[in-house]
């Protein structure tokens, strides 16, 4: 299955040869995912951004069905999906919050992405998957649970199914603005259990992120499916 990084793809939507392989330092690291180079890659990918919130180790289904190759595929033209798959990105503990309060040292970097957006509501079970119309500016996200599925081919028909509720959402009027709302009625006229995050600075979940996870040694992954318009 091919991939792309977050930051190949922001460089190929911006077009700008200044942006390209950007050292990993604050100034470039800011100047990458800024709020004017998020809204290119909207602009570029006509479509949804999906993230797979999984532990590859501990759960196995899901990182059993992205290894298996189809993901590209499955999310069809209108949904570019995201995800880390390195056995050993787990976050190094920050300070701890205030005295008596520490925090694990072992937990998946995208378990801790994911309770990012839903803070200060309590995250839902992982893993799950994330959907939301933007990644710049305000936005709502809709988390789709996975972690009841018993095998890898139920993982792969309920994502089958929620890529092609969001392509169809895409699909319709309305645009990024409603995304969420237009969703979430899709799923639920198919009973799929899901979780809003409410309104949230989609760009700075995106800068605070990425940022944890480079800082892990690690990159946000993207398969190439139908991306950019099929440019890439």
């Amino acid at each position: 299955m091919d991939t792309i990084t977050l930051a190949e793809l922001i460089e190929q939507a911006v077009a700008d040869p200044s942006q390209s392989n950007l050292t990993g330092n604050l100034e470039d690291f800011m100047r990458l995912l800024s709020e004017e180079n998020l809204s290119r890659l909207e602009e570029e990918h006509q479509g949804a951004f999906a993230f797979l919130a999984f532990h590859p180790s501990a759960d196995i289904h899901v990182a059993d069905y992205v290894r298996s190759g189809t993901l590209a595929s499955d999310t069809g033209p209108g949904v570019l999906a995201f995800f880390t798959l390195d056995e050993g990105a787990t976050s190094s503990p920050p300070s701890p919050l205030s005295d008596g309060i520490t925090v694990e040292g072992d937990v998946h970097i995208a378990y801790e992405v994911t309770r990012l957006l839903f803070s200060p509501q309590v995250a839902p079970p992982l893993p799950g998957v994330l959907f939301t119309g933007r990644v710049s500016g305000v936005g709502d996200a809709v988390y789709v649970p996975l972690g009841d599925l018993a095998d890898t081919e139920q993982v792969r028909s309920r994502l089958r199914l929620a890529f092609s509720l969001a392509n169809q959402t895409m699909s319709t009027d309305g645009g990024r603005s409603d995304f969420s709302d237009r969703f979430a009625k899709a799923l639920l006229s198919e009973r799929i259990e899901y979780q809003r995050t409410g309104r949230r600075s989609m760009g700075e979940w995106m800068r605070k992120s990425y940022r944890r996870i480079v800082d892990n040694g690690f990159e946000l992954a993207a398969v190439l499916g139908g991306v950019l318009g099929g440019q890439l």
